[in-house]
């Protein structure tokens, strides 16, 4: 018990200490930002933290133009309002808590699919009940994360941020998808070649969302390729 006490509190530490520029991420998301204007954001953030306000302030009226002043303005409107000291807002607490818990998620649903493929190559293994715990707890994770994600990216149908959008519907795919294949599961006679085409689906999805997802967190070709 006191191991799950520790963990949270480290959570909640994680979430309260989160870097500026992913703060910013998630603030911008949720006010339905393009991927233009949170570039912009981003590079005034870093510029605030390497050289300053005066650095910041010179950023936002150099030769960019009148963009690169106004997502500056949204960059000190964002700082003043933390500084200010905002109310508590649970939905906004919940949403950042999506980062944290789609590893889980990710992770149970890929074993899934491994021991699957063992299950293939050795049907002898009796590896069913591991395949079917790690589907169950991969869907239940799945769904929870995507509500979360919905509530950190804001709740609409369309975004101005085509990554956003693009980690935003395959995510709800990914959790459509794992409860479909629990369902299936479930039965006593499953369809086993379902069960497999859907962990390979839901495999392959899972890595362009975390790329997006990385691209939203970490910045545009965050892996420089």
């Amino acid at each position: 018990m006191t191991k799950w006490i520790a963990s949270l509190l480290l959570l909640l530490l994680l979430i309260v200490a989160m870097p500026l520029p992913v703060a910013s991420a998630h603030e911008a998301h949720r006010k339905d930002m393009s991927d233009a204007d949170i570039v912009e954001m981003r590079q005034a953030a870093e510029t605030a933290h390497d050289g300053g306000v005066e650095a910041l302030a010179e950023a936002a009226g150099g030769s960019a133009a009148n963009n690169g002043a106004m997502s500056a303005d949204i960059h000190g409107e964002m700082i003043a309002g933390h500084s200010a000291g905002t109310a508590f807002s649970p939905t906004d607490f919940l949403g950042r808590l999506h980062p944290a818990l789609v590893h889980f998620p990710i992770a149970l649903f890929l074993a899934a699919g491994l021991a699957e493929l063992i299950l293939f190559a050795r049907p002898e293994s009796g590896l069913e009940p591991t395949v079917r715990f790690l589907i169950y707890t991969g869907a239940a994770g799945g769904v929870i994360a995507t509500l979360l994600g919905w509530l950190a990216g804001g709740i609409r149908m369309s975004d101005r941020s085509e990554t956003l959008g693009l980690h935003r519907w395959t995510g709800t795919g990914i959790a459509l998808a794992g409860v479909v294949a629990a369902i299936i599961i479930y039965r006593e006679k499953s369809d086993r070649m379902l069960i497999r085409l859907l962990l390979a689906g839901i495999a392959t999805a899972l890595l362009f969302q975390s790329y997006w997802g990385a691209e939203m967190s970490l910045g545009p070709n965050h892996m420089n390729m």
